[in-house]
């Protein structure tokens, strides 16, 4: 009995003993589970969990019994589930402890970004687990008593204007602030549901994905990237990728994207402007430079030749200067597309400035194909535009270069394809010049004119003759046309056909004009002084001196108040084709000088378009007839009943009129039976210095009389 009883005490004795000691262990276990601020869960090989801290509470939401039995998978986001059951089914039989980032659901359905850690005890037959919840994104967190630091931080964060994201180390968005579903399109709740490679454009993932790699291996960086958003519409963004680190591990990348797509444009936009043409939209002087010259470098390694075509538009200031700048824009828009239409891909189009363009051809084989193309660009260029109810024409001058005949360096080149279209504006409209050797010459015989003129002034070489008007019924001159002259030390006596167009090319003509105006004033006042019989003097006007912006109206009233002449001696000759331009304007100083006292003359009439209608509005006292018309007046019927229709429309007006070219005694007769009023020509006398027309007032009208009868 005694043994019975000692051998029975001891193993009851054990089993007490056992179960205290595994109860104390169990409860104290459970003691640690629920006392960290950490989730500890236990879950069997299926997933589903068998114990849980209470720290879920906290976290997610649910207290221990809401989530006992559950499935983890089902605890988390559905898009993460299958990457959660994946992880845990490989983690069974592996010795190294998995981590990974997922997203628990909270009980309001928010989504948690939570980093898991999780080992295998085929012992236990189970899982243990560790699930701690992102403090950086877990506003919650804030909310239920944190530091005010991390509120600021959380504040910072939702309010932030440029967009916050946190990524995972596999690349699945967890968190990211409103600016950033701002930026993307896309709502809070899908943006959660993404990875980054959604967000980038195609070509930029490879690129992001470097960064993105760099930065969860500890490396920060900053970068540029092209994101799509959920529309489908792209914008630029500088991104900044940093680790994010959790328990001084990295467990994620966060950073900030900024929206640069205006800030982009605006710089494209500026380096367009410093290439391109701000109107056309054709590569400006800078870019073709740059083309040329590439152009030239690929001729010399291939053996072909490269042209370039230089290409100005005739009559082109009159069409912008008469409908106004905002039609000439449109026409030079015009003619650019033309160009451009008339090129290969592989050509470029420039606008040089003003009304220029120049044109590159690559990989030229013949010459001849040059001429074809340069014959395109002209008929191109003539083709009639309709603008506005006016249909308008101008035609184009080309020069041509060609490499490497003609030069082996691009700024060579351009300038040889310029003086040739120089040449090719002499000879006309609608012409066409290749580049030869003697233009170098030419044009610097016109660079040594241009600089003379330029000295003429200031040398006193210019002076002034005067031509007699004479009333055709008394024979006595009643006028004088003031005409300039160069007395050129080397040439002698220049006309002004041979250097008035160069003056008006290089803007010296209105500095010249204002000095003949002031000669022919303080001229007539001499000859007042001296006391001859008052006459009136005539001054030509240049078209650039009724420029808009022109000083015409000052430099008359100071050249009367300087010489002290009464206006009434003073006429001012104007062309057809000069008061065609800048009609407004014109008219505006046109007037101004008539209400001053001076006379306004039509010089030319008969050369250029005036309409009747607008005849009428012009204030002008009188108008010359084109001596084109009085040559041939007793032989051309057809100019016979020009001048007598001239002259009967003319005083239907009340305009005095003016034959100019007068030669012949038959000329005389018939003017004279047509009623002109006053005649010029060589057979009263031609423009002479300032004392021999004194010398011809003094002895008026004795010295020259002509039967008219």
């Amino acid at each position: 009995m005694k043994r019975q009883r000692h051998q029975s005490k001891r193993p009851i004795s054990n089993r007490h003993r056992h179960t205290g000691a595994a109860s104390k262990e169990q409860h104290t276990y459970q003691q640690l589970v629920d006392i960290s601020t950490d989730v500890l869960i236990a879950a069997d090989a299926q997933g589903k969990i068998r114990r849980i801290g209470k720290a879920c509470l906290q976290s997610w939401g649910y207290s221990p019994e809401d989530l006992h039995h559950r499935r983890l998978a089902d605890l988390v986001h559905e898009h993460d589930r299958e990457d959660l059951d994946q992880s845990l089914t490989k983690q069974r039989g592996a010795e190294r402890e998995l981590t990974l980032q997922t997203r628990f659901l909270h009980k309001d359905g928010r989504a948690v970004p939570t980093a898991l850690r999780a080992k295998w005890s085929a012992a236990d037959n189970a899982y243990y687990c560790v699930a701690q919840v992102l403090p950086h994104a877990a506003p919650h967190l804030a909310e239920s008593g944190s530091t005010d630091a991390s509120r600021r931080l959380q504040s910072l964060f939702e309010h932030h204007p440029d967009g916050v994201f946190a990524f995972d180390l596999d690349g699945a968005l967890i968190e990211a602030n409103p600016a950033f579903s701002g930026l993307t399109g896309y709502a809070h709740e899908d943006l959660l549901s993404m990875r980054y490679q959604t967000l980038i454009a195609p070509e930029h993932r490879r690129m992001v994905t470097e960064r993105f790699v760099a930065a969860s291996r500890g490396i920060a960086s900053c970068f540029e990237s092209v994101g799509v958003r959920k529309d489908g519409t792209r914008f630029e963004a500088a991104v900044t990728a940093i680790p994010m680190t959790a328990d001084h591990r990295i467990v994620g990348v966060h950073g900030i994207a900024r929206d640069i797509t205006q800030l982009k444009n605006r710089e494209r936009h500026i380096e367009r402007l410093a290439t391109h043409d701000s109107l056309t939209g054709l590569p400006n002087r800078n870019l073709l430079d740059d083309r040329l010259r590439h152009a030239v470098v690929q001729a010399e390694r291939s053996g072909r030749r490269v042209a370039v075509l230089f290409i100005d538009l005739n009559r082109f200031k009159v069409v912008n200067d008469s409908l106004g700048h905002d039609k000439g824009d449109i026409l030079l828009c015009i003619i650019a597309d033309r160009l451009r239409q008339c090129m290969r891909e592989a050509d470029t189009v420039a606008r040089i400035g003003g009304d220029e363009f120049a044109i590159v051809l690559e990989e030229v084989s013949m010459p001849e194909s040059v001429i074809t193309v340069a014959r395109n660009v002209l008929s191109a260029i003539e083709r009639p535009v309709r603008l506005e109810g006016h249909q308008l024409a101008v035609s184009g001058s080309v020069g041509c270069s060609l490499f490497p005949k003609d030069g082996t360096e691009a700024a060579t080149l351009l300038r040889n394809a310029d003086l040739a279209m120089y040449e090719a504006k002499a000879a006309g409209g609608g012409a066409l010049r290749l580049y030869k050797a003697d233009m170098d010459e030419r044009a610097k015989a016109r660079l040594t004119h241009e600089h003379d003129l330029r000295r003429a002034l200031e040398r006193d070489e210019l002076v002034v003759y005067y031509q007699p008007r004479v009333d055709i019924n008394s024979q006595a001159i009643v006028g004088a046309e003031a005409l300039v002259r160069w007395n050129h030390p080397e040439r002698g006596l220049v006309p002004p056909n041979e250097f008035i167009p160069l003056a008006e090319e290089i803007g010296l003509i209105s500095q010249l004009g204002e000095w003949v105006l002031m000669q022919a004033c303080m001229q007539n006042r001499i000859w007042q002084n001296a006391g001859l019989p008052p006459l009136k003097v005539s001054v030509n006007l240049s078209p650039m001196q009724l420029d808009p912006d022109s000083a015409i109206i000052d430099a008359v009233k100071h050249a009367l108040r300087s010489t002290g002449l009464e206006p009434r001696w003073l006429e001012l000759e104007i062309t057809e084709s000069s008061l065609m331009q800048n009609v407004e304007s014109t008219l505006i100083k046109l007037e101004e000088i008539r209400n001053a006292g001076v006379s306004i003359s039509i010089d030319d009439f008969g050369t250029g378009y005036s309409s009747l209608s607008y005849l009428r509005r012009l204030p002008v006292s009188g108008l010359k007839i084109d001596q084109s018309f009085i040559r041939d007046i007793t032989a051309s019927r057809d100019d016979e009943a020009i001048v007598a229709a001239t002259i009967a429309l003319a005083h239907t007006m009340n305009l005095t009129v003016v034959a100019e070219g007068v030669t012949t005694e038959e000329q005389i007769r018939f003017l004279h039976a047509n009623e002109c009023d006053e005649v010029q020509g060589f057979l009263f006398g031609a423009a002479v210095p300032p004392e021999e027309l004194a010398q011809l007032l003094r002895h008026a009208p004795r010295s020259r009389r002509i039967a008219i009868h």
